[in-house]
């Protein structure tokens, strides 16, 4: 195992890792507004788009997370932020519905290896005791990419032009990956890089698959993963359509910083709050949490509403940390491929919802309806997530 120092700065390097992955993944949905009459972007063209990074990013997760665990992680992991920023970059140059469409589709595809890559070097480097909050660490980059997005794109976006926000955030994928290199060459990492022994792939996904643990994980991620994917993707707009803040404002920035806030902390509440509740009471207060965002349609005041948005997305957060941690005890040896697999489905789930939305919002123009299922998709994953925390002789842990 790494020293002490060592093994959390890798953490927040994965931390870095994540936050860029986030950024490169929001520019569009923040930047749509902005977009949408020179590209001509209907809600039901987001959705679309919406969906195809998803679909996309759904098929590479399956073959990823084998990929991962057979692979060097440090070029596994590194590598794939380096395609995913250059994809980045690529997209400041579309110039209609078609070319955002096959960017977004590489960009699924690059981006896939992100949590398959990170749980393994986490489960490499950190003791078991350890990895749930070095687990909040690195998926708090979700939303301190979410939290910082506001601000550094949009007045990017504002001073510049949307093109310069998808660019600054290739730039900054490419610098991580220079500093990556550099950091992760030192002897001390060596011995975390190398792929696990393990059997031939089919058995290493045969062995996964047959796990009542993993389809629990996979019913918890195709209910949360959704939510997140909407609050991250659909929030800009549904502040814009249905409170009137305009592209780019200082209401908007703030307020969605202030969101994206209550999902970092939720991030590593978990992990601390593990070491003093059992699992199941953590995640139980995390679910009537997230569930307080079925009440927003009927909330008219601002500060109230971005209040219970912050207190939701803080439960949400504690709940991705709690679904990795469960990924990481599926198959001690094939952690990358659980999480593909798990994650792939969670993807799926949420490409197909991100598409429903787009169609419900373009012909409703109202979106109680998402917000209404978050409290029945969360209460979903709290069955599987009271299943899945029992040991083999049916104690709660």
């Amino acid at each position: 195992m790494l020293q002490t120092r060592s093994r959390w700065a890798l953490c927040v390097f994965l931390l870095a890792g994540t936050t860029i992955n986030y950024l490169d993944r929001q520019t569009l949905s923040l930047m749509a507004p902005l977009m949408k009459d020179e590209l001509g972007l209907t809600n039901e063209r987001l959705g679309t788009l919406f969906s195809l990074f998803y679909f996309s990013y759904t098929g590479a997760q399956f073959i990823a997370g084998g990929l991962v665990d057979r692979s060097n992680l440090r070029w596994a992991y590194g590598g794939a932020v380096l395609l995913w920023s250059i994809v980045g970059l690529m997209t400041s140059t579309a110039g209609g519905f078609v070319a955002l469409g096959v960017f977004r589709v590489l960009l699924g595809i690059t981006e896939s290896p992100n949590w398959p890559g990170a749980l393994k070097i986490v489960s490499r480097a950190l003791p078991e005791k350890e990895r749930p909050i070095g687990n909040g660490i690195f998926t708090s980059g979700q939303s301190i990419g979410a939290l910082t997005a506001p601000l550094i794109i949009l007045t990017i976006a504002k001073a510049s032009g949307w093109r310069m926000g998808f660019a600054v955030v290739g730039l900054l994928g490419l610098a991580w990956f220079v500093l990556w290199v550099l950091f992760t060459r030192r002897e001390e990492f060596k011995p975390i890089w190398p792929p696990a022994p393990s059997t031939a792939p089919a058995a290493s996904y045969r062995e996964v698959l047959s796990q009542r643990k993993f389809w629990l994980v996979a019913v918890i991620t195709s209910t949360v993963n959704p939510i997140l994917y909407f609050n991250v993707n659909w929030l800009p707009t549904y502040f814009n359509q249905q409170r009137g803040m305009a592209p780019g404002s200082d209401d908007m920035k703030w307020i969605l910083t202030l969101i994206y806030f209550g999902l970092d902390l939720g991030y590593l509440a978990f992990g601390l709050g593990c070491l003093k509740l059992s699992r199941v009471a953590v995640f139980s207060i995390a679910t009537l949490l997230v569930a307080l965002a079925s009440a927003v349609p009927w909330i008219d005041d601002s500060n109230t509403l971005t209040a219970v948005l912050m207190i939701s997305n803080f439960g949400l957060g504690m709940w991705m940390s709690m679904y990795l941690t469960l990924t990481q005890e599926v198959s001690k040896h094939s952690v990358s491929t659980a999480m593909g697999l798990a994650g792939g489905i969670g993807s799926l789930a949420g490409a197909i919802l991100m598409w429903i939305v787009g169609q419900v919002t373009g012909q409703t123009h109202s979106f109680t309806g998402p917000f209404v299922g978050i409290a029945v998709a969360i209460c979903c994953a709290w069955m599987a997530g009271v299943a899945a925390s029992r040991d083999r002789k049916g104690a709660v842990l």
